[in-house]
């Protein structure tokens, strides 16, 4: 099975976790598994972003760098060092702060590079998941409902995840040798590039969501009015506005657990799209051109949904669910349940 098709379906399947239930926050893993970690954790990759010595490389090898064994602390520091560099080098670059915030050190409560986001990015809704989850580190339960209200009242909300992965993709597209394959002229095939890219951006570029669906779950007690309208209008920002399908997830779930009354039907939309990807990239490793064209919709939109939309569009297939059109709870995708575009 193609990494690309894997990646679909795990996003996929996140989605229908996310939406089926109002009690799921699990924090992501603290690190990929040891097979993902050796394919991830180059020392020559590492090597060769540092020599390109811009910030944006510095993140890029930092990101790559797991901290395991028996010098993890020190490569925990290593990491931290470089994203603090990085960050003070580029203090007007939103994606350099965006990682340095990501992945900075719990300890510093709030981080430098977090508080620099909401001066160069206030009206983007994912920048204010870092301070809710330095409220939620420190019980702060009226700093939490704040950082959900600022979400909600954000125009749009990009968590740099499509950044990220494109981001990879020109370094993969610049360094073929990578890869581990090229075609017979030398050059590198751009199916393993967008394998690669997208790989990387799903194991390091995810923020804590779990913070913001744990925040909008009403356990022992029902939401206060405040906290309930917070976590509907950040899950309706979040549903609508994102730029991929596991954070359009995360909103829908957040919906879900706040009560939306309309939250079945776009669980239903939701679902139907992400079902339908997994059709269009099993076609992207033997379609050049359409690959190219997928890649295009990536650069030009930013986005992961409005990249499968437009490809369904092309198809003759329409971008939201036929009336009669029902969700599977979880597709047995391995078991060649397959959605084919056309």
């Amino acid at each position: 099975m193609h990494f690309l098709k894997r990646v679909a379906m795990a996003s996929l399947a996140g989605m229908c976790m996310l939406a089926a239930t109002s009690t799921l926050a699990v924090d992501p893993p603290a690190h990929p598994d040891e097979t993902a970690r050796q394919q991830h954790d180059n020392p020559l990759l590492v090597d060769a972003l540092l020599a390109e010595a811009t910030p944006r490389s510095m993140v890029l090898a930092a990101t790559s760098l797991f901290s395991m064994g028996p010098d993890a602390q020190a490569i925990q520091q290593r990491k931290y060092d470089l994203l603090k560099q990085a960050a003070q080098r580029a203090p007007d670059d939103a994606w350099v702060q965006w990682f340095a915030a990501l992945h900075a050190d719990p300890a510093e409560g709030e981080s430098k590079a977090s508080l620099m986001l909401q001066q160069l990015e206030p009206d983007n809704g994912a920048v204010w998941l870092f301070p809710l989850s330095a409220a939620t580190r420190a019980n702060d339960d009226a700093g939490i409902t704040d950082a959900l209200a600022r979400i909600g009242t954000s125009p749009r909300f990009d968590d740099r995840f499509i950044a990220f992965t494109l981001e990879w993709l020109d370094f993969f597209r610049a360094h073929p040798g990578f890869l581990g394959g090229t075609d017979k002229n030398g050059a590198a095939h751009s199916a393993p590039a967008l394998d690669m890219a997208i790989g990387r951006a799903a194991a390091l570029a995810m923020p804590n969501l779990a913070d913001a669906l744990r925040a909008c779950r009403s356990v022992e007690q029902p939401l206060t009015v405040k906290r309930r309208e917070a976590c509907l209008a950040a899950g309706r920002l979040i549903a609508n506005e994102s730029n991929t399908f596991m954070a359009q997830a995360l909103g829908i779930a957040m919906l879900r657990s706040a009560g939306a009354d309309d939250v079945a039907e776009l669980t239903r939309s939701h679902a139907y799209l992400a079902r339908m990807s997994v059709g269009i990239f099993d076609g992207l490793h033997e379609d050049p051109q359409a690959l190219a064209r997928y890649q295009s919709d990536l650069l030009k939109t930013g986005s992961e949904v409005q990249a499968v939309r437009n490809a369904l569009t092309r198809a003759g297939t329409p971008p939201v669910p036929p009336a009669d059109w029902k969700p599977d709870a979880y597709p047995q995708l391995e078991n060649g349940d397959k959605a084919h575009v056309g």
